[in-house]
C-alpha cells in the first residue's frame, strides 16, 4: 500500500474541519436568511444532517479501514505519524522493521522491500541448490578417493604385517649376531687393554726421551749462541762489500766526490760511512765497549748528483786524526744499487739522545735511501708487518738487519700497563731475534746501525734562549750560534753542509788529502 493512501492525523482534521465548517455555515445561513421560511430551514437543516451522518459513515469506514491495515502489518502503535522519524509510531516502526530485516536492500516503500527481499530468496535458495549439488559432487569424490585410501591402508597392513613377521625374524638373528658381536668385543677391549698398556710404557719413555733431547739441545742452543757471540766478538766478521768510494776530497768545503750517480740509482740526502782503504770488513760488529766501529772515518750525505758514476757529497762527520782521502770505501746496509734492502726494527729509535722516539725521522731516513722496514715494534708494542698491523713478525730472505732500539727495563717501571707493555716488547724481540737466527739475519744494536748508514745527529748542544754559551768541540767559545744570520756549527766543528739545486758545476783544483792539488776533470 502507498504512503499517500494511509488514514493519518491530517485525514482526521480534515474530517473534523468539514463538520465544523457545514455546522457553521448552517448558522450562517440561519442568521443571514433569518427571513427565510421554516420550510426551507428545514430542508436545509434536514440536507446537513443527511450531509453529516454521510461523512460520520465515510470516517467510520476510512478508521475501520486503518484498523484493518495496521492489524494486517501487526502494527503495536495506535498513532500512525505525520513521517517515520519517531520509532513509536506504525510509520516509525515500519521504518525500523524495514532497516533491521532487509539488510543490503534499499528501496523506500514496503511493498518494494517485499519484492528484494523475495529476489534475494530466490536466489539464495539458487544459490544453495548449486552449493548442496557441488557438495553431493564432492562428496562423491570424497567418498571414492576415501575407498582408495582404505584399499591402500589395507595393502599397507598386508606388507606390514608381513614386514613384522620378518622383523620378528630378523630381530632373532639379529640378537644372535649382537650376541657374538658383543663377545668379539669383548675380546678386542682385551687386545686394547693390553695395548694401550704398551702405549703409554712407550709413551713415557718416549716424552722422556723427548724431554732430555729437547734439555739437550736448548743447552746446545745456549753454548752455540754463545760460542757464536764470542766468535763474532772476537771476528766480527763482514759478509758485506763496500758499495762504492770516495774519488776526491776537498777538506775545505768539507765536500766529496764519490763514484755512484745515475747509474747506481744513487738519490740526494742518502747517507754512507767511510772506512780506511785498509780495514777488517764493512758493516762489522763494534768492538764490545767501544762506541762505532774502529775502521770508520766518518760519514757523508750525498747532496748532488752528477753523472753516471759520480756524485757530490757533504762531510757530515770526520775524525780528525784520520781524515778522509780519495780510495776509503764507502757503505751503508740502507743503500744497494741492485735491490731494495729491507730491515726490522724493534724499540724506541732515539736517534739524538733526547731519549724521545725519533721512529718517524727513521722511516724517512730508510725511505730516502730506497729501503723498507718489513717489521716495525714501536714503543707502544704495537707490531706491523710491512705497514699493516699483525700479530705475529715475518722475517723473510728479503730482511738484511735486525735493529734493536732501546727496551725499557721491566725494573724501572711501577705502572702495571707500562710493564705489560715492555713484557709485549720483549715477547716480540725474542720471537724476531729466533726469527734472525734461523734465517741467519744479523742483529745489530741501534748505535751500531747509525754508524754503519754514517748518520749524525742534527741535535744542539744549545738551545736559544738559554743562558749556557755553546761550546765547539775544540773548546773555543762561539757567541753567533743561533743568532739571525742562520750560521751555525754542528758539535763537531763541521759546517752545516746545506747546499742549492743549482745545476753542478765541477771544481777546477782542489786539494788532495796528501796536501797537494789537482785538476779534477771528472774521469774515473
Amino acid at each position: 500500500m502507498a504512503a499517500s493512501s494511509k488514514p493519518t492525523g491530517v485525514h482526521y482534521a480534515l474530517v473534523v474541519f468539514v463538520l465544523i465548517s457545514i455546522i457553521c455555515g448552517l448558522g450562517w445561513l440561519l442568521a443571514y436568511k433569518g427571513s427565510n421560511s421554516i420550510s426551507d430551514l428545514r430542508r436545509e437543516a434536514d440536507a446537513a444532517k443527511d450531509a453529516s451522518q454521510k461523512a460520520a459513515t465515510a470516517l467510520a469506514a476510512r478508521v475501520d479501514e486503518i484498523k484493518r491495515l495496521k492489524d494486517k502489518l501487526g502494527a503495536k502503535y495506535e498513532e500512525v505519524g505525520s513521517d517515520d522519524s519517531n520509532p513509536n509510531t506504525v510509520l516509525g516502526d515500519m521504518r525500523q522493521h524495514m532497516t533491521n530485516y532487509g539488510p543490503g536492500l534499499t528501496d523506500p516503500t514496503y511493498n518494494g522491500l517485499i519484492v528484494k527481499q523475495n529476489q534475494a530468496l530466490r536466489d539464495a535458495v539458487k544459490a544453495r541448490d548449486a552449493l548442496q549439488e557441488q557438495l553431493a559432487t564432492e562428496m562423491a569424490q570424497f567418498e571414492q578417493a576415501l575407498n582408495q585410501v582404505r584399499a591402500e591402508m589395507t595393502t599397507e597392513k598386508t606388507a606390514r604385517e608381513t614386514a613384522d613377521k620378518d622383523k620378528t625374524t630378523a630381530d632373532s638373528t639379529h640378537k644372535e649376531e649382537l650376541a657374538k658381536k658383543n663377545a668379539d668385543l669383548a675380546e678386542y677391549r682385551r687386545e686394547f687393554a693390553a695395548l694401550q698398556a704398551e702405549y703409554d710404557e712407550y709413551k713415557a719413555g718416549a716424552e722422556k726421551a723427548k724431554k732430555d733431547a729437547d734439555t739437550r739441545i736448548s743447552n746446545l742452543l745456549t753454548i752455540n749462541k754463545k760460542l757464536a757471540s764470542e766468535l763474532d766478538e772476537k771476528t766480527r766478521t763482514s759478509f758485506d762489500q763496500p758499495d762504492g768510494q770516495i774519488r776526491l776530497v776537498d777538506s775545505n768545503s768539507k765536500k766529496v766526490w764519490i763514484s755512484l750517480g745515475e747509474a747506481e740509482g744513487i738519490k740526494p740526502r742518502t747517507t754512507f760511512s767511510v772506512y780506511r782503504k785498509t780495514n777488517s770488513g764493512v758493516g762489522r760488529g763494534t768492538v764490545k765497549g767501544a762506541v762505532g766501529a774502529e775502521d770508520i772515518k766518518g760519514s757523508i750525505e750525498v747532496t748532488r748528483v752528477l753523472e753516471a758514476h759520480l756524485s757530490e757529497a757533504r762531510i757530515l762527520t770526520e775524525d780528525i786524526y784520520r781524515p778522509m782521502a780519495k780510495g776509503d770505501p764507502i757503505y751503508s746496509p740502507l743503500w744497494s744499487s741492485s735491490h731494495d734492502e729491507a730491515f726490522s726494527v724493534i724499540g724506541i729509535v732515539d736517534l739524538d739522545g733526547d731519549g724521545k722516539d725519533d721512529r718517524d725521522l727513521f722511516r724517512e731516513i730508510v725511505s730516502t735511501a730506497g729501503a723498507t722496514i718489513d717489521n716495525d715494534v714501536d714503543d707502544k708494542g704495537v707490531l706491523r708487518v710491512n705497514g699493516k698491523l699483525e700479530d705475529k713478525p715475518k722475517i723473510t730472505e728479503r730482511t738484511k738487519f735486525l735493529v734493536i732500539g732501546k727496551i725499557p727495563d721491566i725494573a724501572e717501571s711501577a705502572d702495571a700497563e707500562e710493564i705489560a707493555t715492555i713484557q709485549k716488547i720483549l715477547g716480540y724481540r725474542k720471537d724476531l731475534q729466533d726469527a734472525a737466527t734461523e734465517r741467519g739475519v744479523r742483529v745489530v744494536s741501534m748505535g751500531d746501525f747509525l754508524n754503519y748508514i754514517g748518520y749524525k745527529s742534527q741535535r744542539r748542544l744549545f738551545v736559544p734562549g738559554s743562558d749556557v754559551p755553546y761550546n765547539l768541540k775544540s773548546g773555543s767559545h762561539s757567541t753567533g750560534v743561533g743568532e739571525s744570520s742562520g750560521s751555525s756549527r754542528t758539535s763537531s766543528g763541521a759546517t752545516s753542509g746545506a747546499y742549492s739545486g743549482d745545476k753542478a758545476t765541477k771544481p777546477k783544483t782542489n786539494a788532495r788529502s796528501d796536501g797537494s792539488s789537482k785538476v779534477f776533470r771528472g774521469g774515473k
